[in-house]
């Protein structure tokens, strides 16, 4: 399986970095990483619909997406590789979110609760949610 995981902003060394590291270093799916400025002239969900994988099925994190437990996100995951899809696109906008431009091009969207969440740090959340999918389907302890 492949992830190509399109972010607002520019993630710099840090803790954060390490940690996205540390996940991409335990998934077994290829991670991709691309970044999109934040301050630009040019309307940043429109960079972000430029870099969508022409074959991949696209889920935005959006405040107003669907909340997920981590089984039910797993369950999802499965269905569509069921359905012969072996790469997924995540969305991450920048501070300001996406405009309904993005819509179109969207299969599903998710949000990590009712909280908001910094934009940089959601990155880290969600290469750990993709991990601890990973070890449901291969039925490992660590998701309990």
């Amino acid at each position: 399986m492949k992830i190509t995981l399109i972010a607002g902003g520019y993630l710099k060394a840090g803790p954060l970095q390490l940690l996205m590291k540390e996940y991409e270093k335990r998934l077994f799916w290829k991670v991709s990483v691309v970044e999109v400025p934040e301050n630009t002239s040019k309307n940043a969900t429109s960079l972000f619909i430029e870099k969508i994988p022409k074959d991949a099925v696209v889920i935005a994190l959006d405040e107003m997406g669907e909340n997920l437990t981590s089984p039910l996100f797993t369950q999802w995951i499965e269905g569509k590789q069921v359905e012969g899809h072996s790469h997924f696109c995540f969305l991450i906008g920048t501070a300001d979110g996406f405009d309904k431009s993005i819509t179109p091009h969207v299969h599903k969207k998710i949000a990590f609760g009712k909280a908001t969440w910094p934009h940089l740090m959601v990155r880290v959340m969600l290469l750990e949610q993709l991990y601890r999918a990973q070890q449901i389907i291969q039925g490992h302890p660590y998701h309990r």
